[in-house]
């Protein structure tokens, strides 16, 4: 007789089956999914275990749902900032949050190492 190998919460034969193995025992990828993945704060969908997961002050994101709220360029690799629970890039939070040259208009940038502009 062979002993059973079955998901620890629907209890359906693993045999022949992707199955994650976890401290509590083997699960099936639907009843890992459900049981222990994340909702993406942005689509309000399960991430997935073969998804990439991004997080940022207890909010967990798709790769691709983790993007600046005015532009949607992609923040998984870019430096950002939270602006009321908003997440912006570079850019777009200079474009609002920085002075503007009475001049011409531009963005004033701050130095990175002084955080004052020079001005000829």
């Amino acid at each position: 007789m062979s002993e059973s190998f079955d998901c620890a919460k629907c209890s359906e034969s693993l045999y022949g089956r992707k199955y994650i193995q976890t401290d509590s025992g083997p699960y099936c990828v639907p009843c890992y999914d459900n049981t222990f993945a994340n909702t993406c704060a942005e689509c309000q969908q399960l991430i997935g275990h073969d998804s990439r997961e991004l997080f940022y002050e207890d909010r967990h994101f798709h790769e691709g749902c983790f993007r600046c709220c005015r532009c949607q360029r992609s923040l998984a690799d870019e430096p950002f900032t939270c602006q009321d629970s908003e997440l912006l890039c570079n850019d777009c939070y200079c474009s609002a949050f920085s002075s503007q040259c009475s001049a011409c208009g531009e963005t004033v940038m701050p130095d990175a190492d002084t955080g004052w502009s020079d001005i000829p």
